[in-house]
This record gives structure tokens, sequence and C-alpha cells, in this order.
């Protein structure tokens, strides 16, 4: 089945059940809501080649070179949820002329399944990586995270990737990922353990003509997020989350969480910047966790982003 301009037409829904072996991704437009043969409501878009994804992205640029910033959303969302937070941040927040927010769709189980979608994450992140030579095609470009898309971001992580900025706003990834003692933890002659996934992020910035990244990891975290601090994390017993307590943070004699770079990579230190939220917030967000495209979070991508 063909689109009228003679694309390839796709149907997806968020109630089709993700994988954890998915390995391939692709760029879609004109994603609209149809019935099915049953008179179900699933998702119909055109399926895009890498020049025609180009094309439109460029154009959506003031000086005709676009510089998207590739936007992967956390667990329980929806395609239809992440869409519109994309279209709506886009219109209202977003600077179209600097660069074009496009989303990023990963297999997420719907309602509140966290373990589901921590099971997905792996294929999501190889799923990304088959888009490599599809983004290598955009000279600029940053990647932005939220939430569990951080998982999908340690999986899809390889040196082969390269992206201006990272933004990891609200990480639902250990705190300790870019610490040294967790890298250097494990075993050692293997190059797939997922405690070196810290040092491939970082390795996934671009080289300016120093041979130096030319931009960096920001970590955006609040200390007071909910959803990173509530009790269910109490109960699966998962390390304190990076969206919590920030980079470069350990606990003191006295259990209290404080900076120090020293407990980082000394090859990745100077690569990951921390990016405090909470006072950018109004009291009625202090708590928040999908703050990620609130005005005074976006400002922050567009003074990053270059």
């Amino acid at each position: 089945e063909k689109s009228e301009g003679g694309n390839p037409l796709v149907h997806f829904d968020g109630t089709i059940k993700g994988r954890a072996d998915d390995k391939d991704a692709t760029f879609l437009k004109n994603i609209k809501e149809v019935k099915d043969a049953t008179g179900k409501k699933v998702l119909e878009a055109e399926k895009l080649t890498v020049a025609q994804a180009k094309a439109i992205i460029n154009q959506a640029s003031s000086d005709g070179t676009g510089k998207p910033l590739f936007c992967i959303h956390g667990f329980s969302v929806q395609p239809r949820g992440h869409l519109k937070a994309i279209k709506e941040a886009t219109v209202n927040r977003f600077n179209q002329g600097k660069f074009m927010p496009i989303p990023v769709m990963w297999p997420s189980g719907g309602g509140v399944k966290y373990l589901g979608d921590r099971k997905t994450t792996p294929g999501a992140g190889n799923g990304l990586k088959s888009l490599k030579k599809a983004l290598d095609s955009f000279p600029s470009k940053s990647l932005l995270a939220h939430s569990m898309g951080n998982r999908v971001l340690r999986y899809a992580a390889d040196a082969k990737f390269k992206f201006d900025n990272i933004f990891m706003v609200a990480a639902d990834v250990r705190h300790d990922i870019f610490h040294k003692d967790y890298i250097n933890s494990g075993d050692a002659n293997d190059e797939n353990r997922t405690e070196l996934q810290g040092k491939k992020i970082c390795s996934m910035l671009s080289s300016g003509s120093n041979g130096k990244p030319k931009g960096k990891v920001y970590v955006l975290y609040n200390g007071a997020d909910y959803a990173l601090t509530g009790s269910r994390f109490i109960k699966l017993k998962l390390t304190s989350r990076l969206g919590a307590i920030g980079a470069h943070y350990k606990r003191n004699w006295w259990g209290i969480w404080t900076e120090d770079k020293n407990v980082t990579h000394p090859g990745i230190r100077d690569c990951i910047e921390n990016v405090w939220c909470n006072s950018k917030l109004k009291w009625s967000e202090k708590t928040a966790h999908s703050y990620q495209y609130l005005p005074q979070i976006v400002t922050i991508y567009q003074e990053k982003h270059f």
C-alpha cells in the first residue's frame, strides 16, 4: 500500500506490544489516525527515504541547513501523546530557524508498565542504531532523551554515533553511570558490558577541529522529581537515579549528596555538565518529572544547541 506521493504506508498503534529485539527504525511523515479493516483506530504514516526526511528538515531551517534535535520519550508514553507534545512544543516554544525537534518513538507498553518498558529498551536502542547512516546525513544535530528514554540511549550508545550535544532530562538511569568506580567494574575483557555505557554516551559527542568535543552531555535533574524519588524505586531496590541526583555526586559521611567531580571517570569528566532544573520550575512544578518541554527548559536547549 502506498500514499498518493508514492511512499509506502505503514500502520502502527500504541496497543501493539513492543519487542526487546527490534532491529530497525525509519522516518515517517503525515501521521494521522485511520480505521483498520476491523474498525479499530490506528495510526497511518508515510515511510520516508533519508533524502526525503533531510529535505523536510532542511526546509524548516532559516538557512536551509537543518539542525534536528531528536527527542526520545520516556516510559508509558504512547505515540499520540509524544507526537502531540512535540507538536505543541514546536509551535509555541521551539525556534525552528535554529533547530527542529524530531520525535523518536520506541515500543512502550502503555499504562504504568514500568518493568515491561525496561525490557524493551535494549531493542529500542538497537533499532535507533539502525538509523546511523540516516543521522550521519545531518552535519549538525543534537539528542534529547527523557526519563526511561535514557535507557534507550544507553543501549544505543556507540562512538560511531555523533551529536553536537546530548540532553539527558530526568534520566531514569543509575546516578553513578559516569563514575570511575562503576565504569571500571565488571569484566575488563568485555567491551560490551553495561558498565561502559556512560563512557560510550560521552564518546557520541562530535569533535571540533582541536579534536575535543564541541558540545557536552547535559544532565538536567530535579532533586524533588516525584517519579524518580518515589517508593517504587525503593521497592525495586534500584540505585538512585541520575535525574534526581545529577552527575558528579556522592554521599558524604552524613548521607548527604555532595558534588565531587573526582568521582567521575577522568576521561569524560569535562564532557558532562549538570543543569539544576528545580530553581527554574514554578512552585506548582517543583516535583515535576515531565518538565522537558516547559518554556524555561526549552530555553536551555536553545542556548546550548549550535
